[in-house]
């Protein structure tokens, strides 16, 4: 009995001390995944005033080339690909036979109307010859002729068919996709390949409403890339969209020379014009911008904390970017350490 009493007391010890060390173990835990409020710890900040600062009269925009024609390549009829005298790199001209559908059914369906057609034309000819000798009536001479000119228009058609089962280029250029081959199934307007013109390519921009004003149709455009440094190629106002978007940018199209067919599409280049003023403009740092330019807030300090301003953006110049509306000069601006701020966070500025 006395054995037994002694078991159940180490037993009750061992669970209690299991228990004890548990409950410590919970409470570090939970100690540890404690949220600690970091709201009123500064964030070290590089601080930036707004200023006016002179701007050139070139405004200078980013684009991206893209060919001023491009064009598909299908067929229109429906059958079977005889022959395609194309390949990627081949250089087209608008108008060229460059392939084939297969028509042997409609040329001997052709054959076969154009016997008819001929029957007919006889067979009309033969009724007006009976009817000047009241013969017959004028019913059978007037059905005879519908007879036959009813089947010379489905030979005329089956003749546009079989016309059309050529396959023409629709664009000069060079053959940049094929997507048949040879004794493959076209239908109509299935897409057999693509074609682009790059001896002229076209550079879309924007521009906002302070400076499309001093642009027109007709303006001349030098065009720069960084692939080829120190060179410029010439480009030339087409279109100027007479709406704005939602930040009062306005899309321009430029129609770049490009005979020597040094460049192509898809090629990153800055395009540049003259406006021929100088004037001061309300600018700041771009990598004061939070979020890129595609959303364009920055931090401004407000005693020592930090709140957003959205900004309306204009030109790029340089390693700066225009404001055009959500900033003052004299507006003090965060630059750096940004990146760790939130709305209302506590700021310490280590350059001022």
């Amino acid at each position: 009995m006395k054995n037994r009493i002694i078991t159940i007391a180490i037993i009750v010890i061992v669970v209690a001390s299991i228990a004890i060390t548990l409950a410590k173990n919970k409470k570090a835990i939970n100690e540890n995944n404690k949220v600690v409020d970091r709201t009123e710890v500064p964030v070290s900040v590089a601080v930036q005033k707004v200023q006016l600062l002179p701007i050139a009269g070139n405004l200078s925009v980013p684009s991206v080339l893209a060919p001023e024609e491009e064009a598909v390549i299908s067929s229109s009829v429906l059958g079977k690909i005889t022959s395609l005298r194309f390949d990627l790199g081949t250089k087209i001209t608008k108008g060229e036979v460059i392939g084939s559908v297969d028509t042997k059914q409609k040329q001997i369906t052709l054959q076969t109307t154009e016997l008819t057609v001929e029957k007919l034309k006889n067979d009309y000819e033969r009724n007006q010859d009976l009817l000047k000798g009241n013969a017959i009536n004028e019913t059978a001479v007037t059905d005879a002729k519908y007879n036959y000119e009813n089947n010379k228009l489905q030979a005329d058609q089956i003749k546009q068919q079989i016309a059309d089962a050529n396959i023409v280029a629709p664009i000069s250029g060079i053959i940049t996709s094929r997507k048949l081959m040879e004794g493959e199934f076209a239908n109509i307007g299935t897409t057999i390949g693509t074609v682009v013109n790059v001896n002229q390519l076209k550079a879309v921009v924007y521009v906002n409403e302070k400076d499309v004003y001093q642009l027109k149709e007709g303006d001349k455009a030098i065009i720069t890339s960084d692939v080829f440094p120190g060179k410029k190629f010439n480009g030339k106002i087409t279109f100027i969209s007479p709406k704005g978007d939602e930040n009062h940018n306005y899309q321009v199209e430029i129609l770049v020379d490009n005979n020597s067919t040094q460049l192509k599409a898809g090629t990153y280049v800055k395009a540049e014009f003259d406006l021929g003023t100088t004037a001061n403009a309300l600018q700041i740092p771009k990598r004061a911008l939070a979020d890129g330019m595609k959303n364009p807030y920055v931090y401004i300090t407000a005693g020592n904390k930090a709140t957003q301003r959205k900004l309306v953006l204009g030109r790029e110049i340089g390693e700066n970017i225009e404001v055009l509306s959500g900033l003052n000069a004299g507006d003090e601006i965060i630059v750096d350490g940004q990146i760790n701020l939130i709305e209302g966070s506590v700021i310490e500025k280590i350059n001022n």
